[in-house]
């Protein structure tokens, strides 16, 4: 082999093998991103009404605890959620129950003996939560709690890639709050912080 052939051969020998060791050639340097199998969600730092982290989610299973402020007193809350259900479910905040228990009462409400008043309606995109106590004889609860519990999950077999970022909102509007105190204005919509939610 003439010195010239030797070089060229040499040379070519070089180039594939900085191919190679650059991803070249055609190799999949670019994996597809994992897909995700659960829900995560960051707490909202600051506000008067916050949509928190149940300590009972699982991977599986979000709850999401409405906690009130540090003052104050009520009768009655009503919480309306908007999130992308395209991607995630309403459900039950029991695991497993067949979307009969969309909402449950929290820590601070008493919702006395008998047919109680809670319910939960999902329709769409919206969830709309209320727990109040009966008659205004009751005293009022201190806010200072958790007032409701709901919950969600992923939908299944969607593909997403780990860290999609899903909407999740409250309706300024139609979340409220019953003030037990017979005052001027019963009835008064509430500011709701809500946190990021995110397929894991």
């Amino acid at each position: 082999m003439t010195p010239i052939k030797k070089l060229l051969t040499a040379s070519s020998l070089l180039a594939v093998a900085g191919l190679v060791a650059c991803g070249g050639g055609g190799g999949g340097g670019n994996a597809a991103p994992a897909t995700a199998t659960s829900l995560t969600y960051t707490d909202p730092t600051s506000g008067t009404y916050l949509l928190k982290k149940d300590a009972a989610s699982t991977s599986t299973h979000l709850i999401l605890d409405l906690v009130g402020p540090a003052t104050g007193t009520a009768s009655g809350v009503t919480l309306t959620l908007n999130a992308d259900t395209s991607k995630v479910a309403w459900v039950d905040v029991p695991a497993g129950v067949s979307n009969s228990i969309l909402v449950q009462n929290g820590t601070q409400f008493d919702l006395g003996t008998g047919p109680a008043l809670i319910l939960a309606r999902a329709s769409g995109t919206t969830l709309m939560a209320t727990v109040a106590q009966k008659g205004l004889a009751v005293t009022p609860a201190a806010l200072n709690g958790v007032l409701l519990k709901v919950a969600l999950d992923l939908k299944p077999n969607l593909g997403l890639p780990q860290g999609t970022t899903i909407l999740l909102s409250a309706d300024g509007t139609k979340s409220l709050v019953l003030d037990g105190t017979k005052g001027s204005t019963p009835i008064s919509t509430i500011t709701v912080s809500v946190g990021t939610l995110t397929a894991q």
